[in-house]
């Protein structure tokens, strides 16, 4: 390919990563058309619109119950593949998928995460205080729990599509070069009461999500998450 096409193309995929929705998905529309404009394959544009981004929120190496709950339930809502990664930071949690969805689905998780720490702290802070330490750690997982069940509940995943899974499968073969990528271990504390979890699904319900989900033509990260 001509250097200067594919600087063009380079340029528009580098817009995408703007911290503007609008303006990350013009610029991809655009990387789209020049490809096609400049004789790349239907399986070079698949690859070259597949990207992965990792959240900021640094998670348990063996996350807990509701930690991969809401993992998996964003990564359904934004149609991507979630893994955790682990850095000489700590563990991260990464989408892998459609740049746009990728990108999104690491925006949504970062802020979701950061509300229901929050609520946790919250809710820790109404336990009795000469609570034994590991008591009052098993009943607000309960209560994470119960929050990340009816915050999920607003946000209607649904099952990534076959065909989809098959290309960003292919995406990750081709980017980890066919290396095993381990799956994280759940963690979970035995212990805590009903009336934990049940606070949490109480809680939970005041946690207004908008995430609507369109079709491919449409996916231009109209995604939000209204707090």
């Amino acid at each position: 390919m001509n250097p200067k096409h594919l600087e063009k193309i380079k340029k528009c995929f580098d817009l995408t990563k703007s911290s503007n929705p609008n303006e990350a998905a013009n610029a991809l529309a655009m990387a789209r058309k020049l490809m096609r404009k400049y004789g790349l394959s239907d399986e070079d544009i698949e690859f070259i619109e597949m990207g992965e981004t990792t959240s900021k929120s640094r998670i348990q190496t063996k996350p807990t119950l509701y930690v991969n709950f809401l993992l998996g339930n964003i990564a359904d809502v934004f149609q991507v593949l979630p893994l955790v990664v682990q850095t000489d930071l700590g563990a991260f949690p990464e989408f892998i998928g459609r740049k746009e969805s990728a990108m999104m689905a690491a925006y949504a998780f970062d802020v979701l995460y950061r509300q229901m720490m929050n609520a946790r702290k919250l809710y820790l802070s109404t336990l009795n205080p000469r609570m034994l330490k590991k008591n009052k750690t098993v009943r607000a997982d309960r209560y994470c729990e119960g929050w990340v069940v009816s915050v999920v509940g607003n946000l209607k995943p649904e099952s990534l599509p076959k065909e989809e899974e098959a290309h960003i499968r292919s995406y990750i073969d081709n980017r980890f070069k066919g290396k095993a990528l381990d799956v994280a271990k759940v963690n979970r504390r035995s212990g805590g009461r009903d009336s934990d979890f049940y606070s949490g699904v109480t809680d939970g319900r005041n946690v207004q999500v908008n995430t609507p989900v369109n079709g491919r033509e449409q996916h231009k990260i109209q995604h939000s998450v209204t707090l």
